[in-house]
């Protein structure tokens, strides 16, 4: 009965026209004073990351709106955002950020990006950041 079960799940989701998920990114980043984690970039919503600290006792989340995504080059974009970023460690912090980077399409499902992102966290103290990281992200 389970495999039944399965293999019907596994014909509806065939079913469901790959539009329902128009432009999803699922991959993984890398940072520079910003944890090192996941990422996720739906069409028309905010980019989401979540990342661990490789050199602290923190993890860390960003949500962040892009204003523009404007194409510069075939298979090259650049993006300008505004977000905001909150930790969660030995300490909360929560604050906000400025996300701008670049996004190559080497092939039609692969994202490469890169991003540089000047922030200020607001708790439990104010005090300027930058932010930087490179990722990649599989589209379906």
């Amino acid at each position: 009965m389970r495999k039944i079960a399965a293999i019907g799940i596994f014909i509806i989701v065939l079913m469901v026209p790959m539009s329902a998920f128009a432009d999803t990114g699922i991959g993984g980043v890398a940072g520079w004073d910003q944890p090192t984690g996941f990422t996720l970039k739906l069409d028309n919503f905010p980019v989401v990351s979540l990342g661990w600290s490789l050199n602290g006792n923190y993890i860390e989340g960003t949500v962040d709106y892009w204003f523009l995504n404007k194409k510069i080059a075939r298979n090259t974009l650049w993006y300008f955002g505004a977000g905001v970023q909150a930790s969660i460690g030995d300490d909360f912090g929560l604050g906000f950020r400025v996300p701008v980077g670049i996004q190559w399409y080497f092939m039609p499902a692969f994202e490469l990006f890169g991003e540089l992102a000047p922030g200020m966290t607001i708790l439990p103290s104010s005090d300027f950041n930058l932010s930087a990281g490179i990722g990649l992200r599989y589209h379906f």
